[in-house]
């Protein structure tokens, strides 16, 4: 007789997988977009940072974190310095302009073959809802600061 069939307890004799990189679901290009332009460009480079360290480029992720904080913080900057006639709409656009190239720089290839080999995308409406909670989080921190300087 043999052990293992005596043996409940006795763990399966199998061999394990690795998840493989087009098993794991990513983010397209067009969800940072789109977390970009709803939740600031912290919220699109939440979404990359998510892309690169399951294609194994986590040495990027420094870099794009603060490439995002460099645009928020330079259209928070220029929002209090102009007037408040000037049009927001070009900043939003420049922001979203960024982060999109700055994702097809990094990822596009390995979206294209992330696709190509079958794998998962996870929704553009979880994209939407991460960036309206960054969004939220981002007005309740300019808040909070501008009733601790009293503007």
């Amino acid at each position: 007789m043999d052990v293992q069939q005596d043996n409940p307890f006795q763990t399966p004799q199998a061999d394990l997988q690795q998840a493989s990189a087009s098993t794991l679901p990513l983010y397209r290009i067009a969800a940072v977009g789109l977390g970009t332009f709803l939740g600031t460009p912290l919220a699109g480079a939440w979404m990359l940072a998510h892309n690169l360290q399951l294609l194994g480029k986590a040495d990027r992720v420094a870099m794009v974190w603060g490439v995002a904080v460099c645009l928020l913080a330079l259209t928070l900057a220029l929002a209090f310095v102009l007037p408040e006639e000037v049009p927001t709409l070009p900043f939003a656009i420049g922001q979203l302009l960024g982060m999109v190239m700055l994702a097809k720089h990094l990822i596009e290839a390995d979206i294209q073959q992330h696709a190509a080999a079958g794998g998962t995308f996870l929704s553009n409406w979880r994209a939407a809802g991460i960036a309206v909670l960054f969004s939220i989080a981002v007005m309740a921190l300019l808040f909070a600061v501008l009733m601790i300087l009293d503007v």
